[in-house]
């Protein structure tokens, strides 16, 4: 094991974040960096365990040697695993377990303490490959500095860094790999001492998997999102040589409430039976680029297009000019900017700065790619680069380097592209976006305020998770407006094949062009604000659709849906479709705005809830941000405008709760102000929501708290404003509610009258649901399905009582009635006393 141990110290920095991917040329030592597999590890453990149990400790060492010389990485730590248990003070058995933890994608931060036994006993006259060796190596001060610097102990890690390199002869070539771990420790120093102000969430496990889940790539208007996957699929459980599934590309939609669909498999012809990942998705979510392994090592770039709903069979992203892009060597990644024209990809090819580059290549009139451009040393070190991303605004590239300053492993920078066309300085995006461990295939929102990427971090599903982070303060970007548009035809029928959407700016010569998916009508553009736009929608040679536009740069709808507009376009309509819609406003001033204050409690507002994900969304259901509660449930939600209305989402499903039947709603002072309108599994809404939430009267009928005296003295001072009813029965609603309280006095009144009428023959019991234009969050049909709901759950709840008390039903006939009533909605939800006198249901005795 000494001659690998020595080996690990000089590739330790060329190894490749695609693990198995160009491994079959290179030796067995490399493979084993990555070779750990849990799935497999498991598996060995349940069929070998009898087997290895019952060998000798000295058979156990060589056996977990020579498994680990071969790179089988999850059997050898499991072997040593027993070998440990048998004997915790064995330094050599800590040191081996250590190593080999590290090699593990996902469980790095593991081998601290196996590491920590062993540096307590190193010597210099260590025995390779001896099964009674029971001291460490000198190499053992290396692996635990590495282990230390993974958990963040940066100037343990620098001790033990140091104490190895003494032990070094001057020239080593080793001595290079430990200053470069020093820096790496002194980066992460630096960069902790000002974290950026965001929250990495885990993007969750309708996405996430128990098996490595990586290499998110997204549409511009973040609704549609693709990963790689290791996981298997169904019906084939074929694996490598490792053990490991063979990469597959999911995908998975955005719900319209938030969060997302349960991925699925996308299915040949995309995928085949080797590696397929993920690469790059168009602006539009029409255009994929993959990687696809060759069979022999090396992998190259592909690319699909949607056609309707079918993806069509990769082909070489270079095939009208083959090898300009797909060279000789390996080919991980690369982006597409958004209007198309230029490729950004990483290659190892000759002629590089060292280890993987990012290099361009510009489509040229002929339709080829042009010659290769190396992006130069201000972006190119030494080290590996991968993953380029270029945002929205054409002039943001954000990617993963093993070099500039990193603190450890890949880390996730951006760059800025100056009128020159150069790239400027690179700028590492910091803790707690990057880690000692790798993090890497980062892209963000058009708007700046969220991204997703991979990462390794505690707590995962697996072995590597997708993560989303949620910037308080924007990321830097330059402003853009994404136009989704949606073209159909005036009868319905099919749109025309050749469809194209071309929009320049007026005066500008330059086109984008885009395609129409046939099948949805969508289509998809990136503008930016403070412009006149000409669009056109060609079709057979001629414009079918023609207009010029001009987009603020304060346009109303970049507060409505992130920084998304979206319209219908019907061909041969002429109408100014395209002009962003205000909204109505407040009778207040215009862009006032103010932070959203609240907290999320249990019944009991004294007892913490863990934290949480929630999600705010506009009066159409767009989501507007997310964030976390903090330890004692509170959130913050800047700069809202005050002249809406909002609605939250409460996710609980990944919190320690467990069996909660209930989440209140509190304002910043903590006072119970809104009882949940919906709730779906674990995720709980409430709608209507004034920016000020303590401008929300109190809980008080339905407090959980009060007694039914209480309760019905509440809800008569409540109510006492409202008109005079000549009903039975009437009840007033909050927003979004439609349960009637059986316990109520007034609704036992009703029950005593009814038993009464009934006695002296049949009754029809008239029943009036209402409700106001608020509009309606939690109920199918909105708010006419609401006033109908009102009146039919009383109507259940009457029946259920008259029953429990023993009344001859065939003498009771019901008759229901609904309606919307009261002043259009304007955005006030806050004047309750506007809009609740039209939120009722009324019962009459006939």
């Amino acid at each position: 094991m000494a001659n690998k141990i020595d080996s690990v110290l000089h590739i330790e920095l060329k190894t490749p974040y695609r693990y198995m991917r160009n491994y079959i040329n290179v030796s067995l030592t490399l493979i084993a960096l990555f070779a750990f597999s849990p799935a497999l590890l498991s598996a060995q453990k349940g069929n070998k365990k009898n087997q290895t149990s019952s060998m000798g400790s000295r058979e156990l060492f060589v056996q977990g040697s020579q498994l680990a010389s071969e790179g089988f990485v999850d059997s050898a730590l499991s072997t040593f695993l027993i070998l440990y248990r048998r004997d915790t003070n064995n330094a050599n058995v800590c040191y081996n377990i250590g190593e080999l933890y590290l090699l593990t994608p996902a469980y790095k931060a593991s081998a601290l303490p196996y590491l920590v036994k062993a540096g307590q006993k190193v010597t210099s006259r260590y025995h390779p490959g001896d099964p009674y060796e029971k001291s460490a190596p000198p190499p053992a001060y290396y692996y635990l500095a590495r282990a230390q610097h993974l958990n963040y102990q940066f100037d343990n890690s620098i001790d033990n860094f140091n104490k190895f390199k003494k032990l070094l002869s001057k020239g080593d070539p080793r001595l290079d790999t430990i200053d470069y771990w020093i820096q790496c420790c002194n980066n992460g120093k630096d960069l902790m001492k000002t974290p950026v102000d965001c929250k990495v969430i885990n993007i969750g496990d309708s996405i996430n998997s128990a098996y490595p889940d990586y290499s998110p790539i997204l549409s511009a208007d973040e609704q549609t999102l693709m990963f790689t996957s290791r996981r298997p699929a169904l019906g084939d459980s074929t694996r490598d040589i490792q053990g490991n599934y063979y990469e597959d590309i999911w995908i998975s939609y955005a719900k319209p409430t938030g969060g997302w669909t349960s991925a699925l498999n996308i299915g040949p012809p995309v995928n085949s039976a080797g590696n397929d990942a993920t690469v790059s998705l168009s602006p539009d979510g029409q255009t994929m680029i993959l990687y696809k392994d060759d069979n022999m090592g090396n992998g190259s770039i592909n690319v699909s297009y949607l056609r309707g709903t079918k993806w069509t069979r990769p082909i070489f992203i270079d095939s009208s000019n083959s090898g300009v892009v797909n060279a000789t060597g390996w080919q991980p990644s690369a982006c597409l900017t958004p209007d198309g024209q230029t490729l950004y990809f990483v290659s190892n090819r000759a002629g590089g700065l060292g280890g993987s580059d990012i290099y361009k290549v510009a489509l040229q009139d002929n339709g080829k790619w042009g010659a290769p451009v190396n992006l130069g040393p201000n972006i190119n070190t030494k080290y590996d680069e991968d993953a380029p991303f270029i945002h929205a605004d054409d002039s943001t590239m954000f990617f993963s380097s093993k070099g500039h300053n990193t603190m450890g492993g890949f880390d996730v920078f951006s760059a800025k592209l100056d009128n020159q066309g150069n790239w400027g300085n690179v700028h590492n995006l910091g803790y707690p976006v990057n880690t000692p461990d790798d993090d890497i295939y980062f892209s963000l929102s058009a708007d700046g305020k969220r991204a997703y990427y991979s990462s390794v971090r505690p707590g995962g599903y697996g072995e590597k998770d997708i993560y989303e982070v949620l910037f308080n303060t924007p990321v830097p970007v330059e402003p853009v407006a994404i136009l989704v548009g949606y073209i159909k035809t005036p009868d319905g029928t099919p749109l025309p094949s050749d469809l194209l959407v071309s929009t320049n700016r007026v005066n500008d010569t330059n086109t984008y062009k885009v395609k129409v998916n046939r099948r949805t009508g969508k289509f998809l553009q990136v503008l930016k604000p403070n412009q006149t736009y000409h669009v056109a929608i060609s079709t057979g040679g001629r414009n079918v659709f023609d207009q010029n536009f001009f987009l603020p740069a304060d346009s109303s709808y970049l507060n409505l849906s992130r920084s998304f507009f979206r319209t219908s376009i019907v061909l041969g309509d002429t109408s100014n479709v395209l002009s962003p819609h205000y909204i109505k406003p407040y009778p207040v001033a215009v862009n006032k705005t103010g932070n959203m204050k609240g907290k999320i409690a249990l019944p009991d507002t004294t007892t913490p809830v863990p934290p949480m994900k929630i999600q705010l969304m506009d009066d159409k259901d767009s989501v507007l941000a997310t964030t976390l509660t903090d330890k004692e449930g509170y959130f913050t939600f800047k700069k809202l405008p005050t002249d809406q209305s909002y609605l939250l989402q409460a996710d609980a499903s990944d919190s320690k709760l467990k069996r909660v039947k209930k989440l209140y709603l509190a304002d910043s002072n903590g006072h119970l102000v809104r009882d949940f309108d919906e709730r779906k599994k674990d995720i709980y809404t409430y709608g209507n929501l004034p920016v000020d939430l303590s401008k929300l009267p109190p809980l008080a009928f339905n407090d959980t708290k009060l007694s039914d005296k209480e309760k019905a003295e509440r809800y008569k001072k409540d109510t006492a404003g409202m008109p005079k009813s000549d009903a039975d029965f009437t009840r007033y609603f909050a927003y979004n509610v439609d349960k009637v309280n059986s316990e109520d006095a007034d609704f036992t009144s009703l029950i005593d009258k009814l038993v009464a009428k009934v006695a002296g023959g049949a009754v029809t019991i008239a029943l009036k649901g209402s409700a106001s234009k608020v509009p309606a969050h939690k109920f199918l049909g909105g708010n006419k399905n609401l006033a109908h709901e009102r009146a039919k759950i009383t109507r259940n709840v009457i029946e259920r009582v008259l029953k429990s008390k023993n009344v001859d039903m065939s003498k009771v006939q019901f008759t229901i009635d609904s309606s919307v009533q009261g002043p259009d909605y304007e955005h006030d939800a806050s004047d309750q006393v506007k809009y609740e006198k039209y939120q009722y249901v009324k019962v009459y005795i006939q």
